[in-house]
């Protein structure tokens, strides 16, 4: 748990509103060193100009909506698929709230996605996967997926679950043995994706990418206020740099 902690708190630095201002305090720094001081004005100048850049949804989007889109939805019938494997995304547990709204907002569009796909194969079985990160949090979120997925009609002796893991890579070992020589769906966001198809096919497996939860869409046509800076082009450069940060470290410690 502690290296948990840590890698996700190393990795945050490198996000883009931290890595902005650390650039803007950096720079506000060197500027009072008479020796430094274009140097700092210079890093000012970057923080703030990719401070734009990164909130900015049409230049977020430009890099974002090929690497959601190399994988599309299942909407076509295929024989003999078994299980529908749903990688978890988060909650917080709070029992005054239902289950779906305990789920953060991609994690119930998969949730969503896997009650899709399940009526669309209706013999196959239902894999929630996902532990409990929170330390303090009593349910696992493959837990409370499960209870949004019995709300929405799916039967419980259809429903499986993995409850261990902290983050993909555990997934994919916890349920290599499950889905060893098994045709799957593979149902997690869209930016998230790519990175999961590679860890699966690291250990052989063969999973059939279903995304949900697509933050960027094609389009030409930005309105002008589009270009101001926002949270939701933050909240999408975030994503995107949370993935490629962790294709990086996936390559580096040989998970893909």
């Amino acid at each position: 748990m502690f290296a948990f902690t840590l890698k996700k708190i190393i990795a945050r630095l490198f996000f883009p509103l931290p890595l902005a201002l650390e650039s803007i305090i950096l720079g506000w720094w060197l500027a009072r060193k008479d020796r430094f001081v274009s140097l700092g004005r210079s890093l000012i100048v970057f923080g703030c100009v990719f401070l734009y850049l990164a909130s900015s949804s049409p230049f977020v989007d430009q890099f974002l909506y090929p690497f959601e889109h190399l994988y599309l939805p299942v909407q076509k019938f295929q024989q003999g698929v078994s299980y529908i494997v749903v990688l978890g995304g988060g909650h917080v547990s709070e029992s005054v709230l239902p289950p779906n709204a305990q789920l953060n907002a991609w994690t119930l569009a998969r949730v969503i996605e896997s009650v899709r796909l399940r009526k669309m194969f209706p013999e196959s079985k239902i894999i929630y996967s996902g532990g409990r990160i929170n330390f303090f949090d009593k349910k696992s979120n493959a837990e409370v997926m499960k209870q949004v997925a019995l709300m929405l009609g799916v039967p419980e002796k259809d429903i499986f679950l993995e409850n261990r893991s902290l983050d993909t890579r555990d997934e994919v070992i916890f349920l290599k043995p499950m889905l060893q020589g098994k045709k799957f769906i593979l149902v997690t966001s869209a930016s998230h994706m790519p990175r999961a198809v590679a860890l699966f096919k690291k250990e052989g497996l063969q999973p059939i990418p279903s995304p949900s939860s697509y933050l960027s869409k094609k389009t030409s046509h930005y309105l002008w206020w589009s270009y101001f800076p926002s949270f939701s082009g933050l909240h999408k450069s975030e994503r995107l740099c949370y993935e490629l940060l962790g294709l990086a470290w996936a390559k580096i410690n040989g998970a893909i």
